[in-house]
């Protein structure tokens, strides 16, 4: 299960794994190395893949440098593109050099065309040109860099694989933000933890399949376990559903009251009830308004129904004495979907709520049409 970490969040549990002993060289080399593995994963395998690395000039880069190492001796036929030339210093570019590999400036013409000839042929193209630290609008040259990449693909026979290293360049991982240059990925290796931003739209349009890579800190790392925020997946939920014995029947799964929908907004009725069902109740009663129910029923014959009383095709306050003989006998209410602002359904509402001799479902929700109507009434705990 995959922790969610803001960038400075992140930043803080890096420098504390540093002081742990696990330095930035080398989480940044099982950064890469994660990646790599990503790729064979989803691609089938490595030998003979064309890709096309681009490498920005901060640690994202870095990142790429590595993953660039690894898809090399799996066999891939690696390019390198580069925003900016590294430093000398930088151990994972001369690691590459001595690979063989040529490392690219993208910074004359002729360096954009053999940028675009590389992504005409390519199988995948890595994106590590921006990482979580990237802050809107771009600046320098950026834009341009970016939005030759999209003309590229764009006019590549066979669009490749675009995986991002940590996140699309082009986003920022706190709010969600975009740029217009944004590189929209088909796989994201985020990495240790997912960031809020790669969830937020726009930019979670750009992020493709979200994956997490493996930064090489160890299981259960205090400063990483103690973040309170956790990305929902698919085998986290089914653990939470509980089991349905073979003997079990619908009875057996609780009662869901629907009091939902009016003569101009009958779906809301419709949709409520099927969402009832499809989160697993056992028994789904709509209680709606005559002309609503003649409208639907045809819909949900699966339902049990509850006729309430109505003007003018809204509820009426009196149908409280309808609804109270019900409420005992379910676990759960949905109240409020497609009422309106009617002034006759406020008065009901406020009834209902205010029966206090009646048995009340253990659980009730609103619908935002309720909870407009009743927004400037004080209302004393009940829920």
């Amino acid at each position: 299960m995959a922790k969610i970490l803001t960038v400075d969040e992140m930043r803080a549990v890096e420098k504390l794994a540093d002081g742990a002993g696990h330095s930035y060289a080398q989480m940044m080399e099982h950064a890469g190395h994660s990646v790599a593995r990503w790729v064979e994963h989803v691609c089938g395998g490595l030998h003979g893949l064309r890709v096309v690395v681009l490498c920005g000039v901060g640690n994202n880069g870095g990142d790429g440098l590595v993953a660039a190492h690894w898809l090399h001796h799996g066999g891939s036929q690696v390019e390198v593109f580069l925003a900016k030339a590294r430093p000398a210093s930088d151990e994972n570019a001369a690691r590459l050099i001595a690979d063989g590999l040529a490392l690219h400036v993208v910074r004359d013409e002729n360096a954009f065309g053999e940028l675009s000839n590389g992504l005409a042929a390519a199988d995948v193209l890595l994106d590590a040109l921006l990482g979580t630290g990237t802050r809107l609008p771009l600046k320098d040259t950026m834009p341009r860099l970016l939005a030759a990449v999209a003309t590229g693909l764009a006019a590549a026979p066979r669009r490749p694989l675009v995986v991002a290293v940590d996140c699309p360049s082009g986003v920022d991982c706190d709010s969600g933000a975009a740029a217009a240059e944004t590189v929209r990925a088909d796989l994201t290796v985020t990495l240790a933890a997912a960031k809020p931003g790669l969830l937020r739209f726009p930019a979670a349009e750009s992020v493709g399949r979200l994956v997490i890579g493996d930064i090489g800190l160890p299981v259960g790392f205090a400063p990483l376990e103690k973040a309170s925020l956790w990305m929902a997946e698919p085998g986290m939920l089914r653990a939470w559903v509980p089991a349905r014995p073979r003997s079990a029947h619908k009875g057996s799964f609780g009662r869901v009251v629907v009091v939902a929908g009016s003569i101009n907004y009958p779906g809301a009725a419709l949709l409520s009830g099927e969402a009832a069902y499809r989160v697993g109740a056992g028994l789904v009663t709509l209680a709606t308004p005559a002309p609503v129910y003649k409208v639907i029923v045809p819909r949900l014959p699966e339902a049990t129904w509850m006729i309430l009383p109505d003007e003018m095709g809204v509820v009426a306050e009196s149908a409280v004495e309808v609804l109270e003989r019900e409420m005992g006998q379910a676990q759960a209410m949905v109240l409020g979907p497609g009422f309106g602002v009617e002034k006759a359904t406020a008065g009901f509402v406020r009834r209902l709520m205010g029966v206090e001799e009646t048995p009340h479902p253990t659980r009730i929700g609103f619908g935002s049409d309720h909870s407009a109507s009743s927004a400037a009434h004080a209302w004393p705990p009940m829920v």
